[in-house]
């Protein structure tokens, strides 16, 4: 009998999962904006994102095996956001391209690796996460639209405000994020996992985790896709602003796919139940390929605005339907760590070496975003061909 998505569940995880998306809906869409107030170009933003990725090459699987082995992922995680909103506190002070660099590069580092921190955190929480997972996430997608909404009002009344108040609002949210993590349940290791044989066990994971080529296609797909996504993320609200779009409907364009987002996410368990992770992960893929293509080819407010819709489908069926999948393959004891090092091969290394190029193409088209787009299209189809490719192995994965 299946589980109820609610069942069982704290509400306390519900509230942790709302603000922790309030942190990246105040200020991820909007850093762009704000860096080309502080007078940079296309290429020194690419060039300050790509930087600010690398760090994702150590940070995220440090914090995963902390949360594994040593600390209760629920004090890293708090730890997380509190040092997020230092950073933020920094960053506002800072007007040169070092300091602004400086300052979003301690930001990534500490706050996005609790994007796949968060899905490990849940899963310890849920007893069946392929079933409950996607509703729990939608409350992550609400708080990404809470900010937006904030600021819709604020410019509408401010108009022609600097952006800098999205940093108070991201200080905030961290805050409460760390607030309300202490009020989540204790999670309870078992003695084997504790002890010296669950090192052991936990290390032997991890080696198997690498020699798992499920596991490696997965991390291959995310590397391509999180590369291609990045450019959705940082460079598709300046575009809007470059076609006509004034900046205080930035906000509520771009959470016409998070809305979407809150709607499937239910219905992800039975779309998943009936096609499969394969059919889910493909149409997250084309819909990133069609997203680029749109941004490519149109500069028309509207079906650039409508487009969001198509990123809404991406998170849902491939990074939520990845997430899910990954949890299934790794071990318990090692959960928290295959999720991080999508953060590493994903989050860090797509994005570093994708906005390291889009800088270059940006530059050479006089600060264009188009080849950026035309180049994320074919990220996203090289991402899909890999997962086209292993998908007779990938639909025979069970549970760990």
């Amino acid at each position: 009998m299946k589980v109820p998505p609610w069942k069982d569940v704290p509400s306390s995880l519900f509230i942790v999962m709302l603000i922790q998306f309030c942190v990246g809906g105040s200020v991820l869409p909007f850093m762009s904006i704000w860096l080309q107030e502080k007078g940079l170009s296309f290429a020194s933003i690419g060039a300050i994102f790509s930087i600010a990725s690398s760090t994702f090459l150590v940070f995220p699987f440090l914090w995963g095996m902390i949360s594994d082995r040593y600390v209760p992922i629920q004090k890293v995680f708090t730890f997380l956001n509190i040092m997020a909103c230092l950073s933020l506190l920094f960053m506002q002070f800072q007007t040169t391209f070092g300091g602004l660099l400086l300052s979003f590069v301690l930001f990534y580092s500490f706050y996005h690796p609790t994007f796949t921190l968060i899905n490990a955190l849940s899963f310890h929480y849920l007893k069946d996460p392929q079933e409950q997972f996607g509703f729990l996430r939608a409350w992550g997608s609400i708080g990404w639209m809470v900010p937006s909404v904030i600021i819709f009002g604020w410019l509408f009344i401010y108009e022609g405000t600097s952006m800098q108040f999205v940093l108070y609002l991201g200080m905030a949210a961290s805050l409460l994020t760390s607030c309300s993590t202490l009020l989540l349940p204790p999670i309870q290791k078992s003695e084997h996992e504790v002890n010296e044989q669950g090192k052991l066990d936990y290390w032997r994971c991890v080696r198997e985790l690498f020699c798992n080529k499920d596991y490696m296609t997965l991390l291959g797909a995310f590397f391509l896709v999180s590369g291609s996504f990045s450019f959705v993320v940082y460079y598709g609200t300046p575009y809007l602003q470059s076609n006509g779009v004034p900046k205080a409907w930035v906000g509520p364009i771009q959470c016409i796919g998070v809305a979407l987002e809150v709607a499937l996410f239910p219905f992800l368990r039975y779309y998943i139940g009936r096609w499969g992770f394969v059919s889910s992960l493909v149409t997250g893929c084309v819909c990133l390929v069609l997203r680029h293509f749109l941004y490519y080819y149109f500069t028309n407010p509207w079906v650039l605005a409508l487009s969001y819709l198509l990123t809404g489908m991406v998170i849902v069926f491939f990074h939520i339907g990845l997430s899910i999948l990954v949890n299934m393959i790794a071990g318990k004891s090692v959960r928290a760590t295959a999720q991080t090092l999508l953060v590493v091969f994903g989050s860090g290394l797509g994005p570093m070496l994708s906005n390291f190029v889009a800088g270059r193409l940006s530059e050479n088209a006089d600060n264009s975003l188009r080849p950026i787009f035309g180049f994320g299209m074919l990220l996203a189809l090289a991402a899909l061909a890999l997962i086209v490719w292993r998908a007779p192995h990938l639909r025979r994965i069970r549970p760990h």
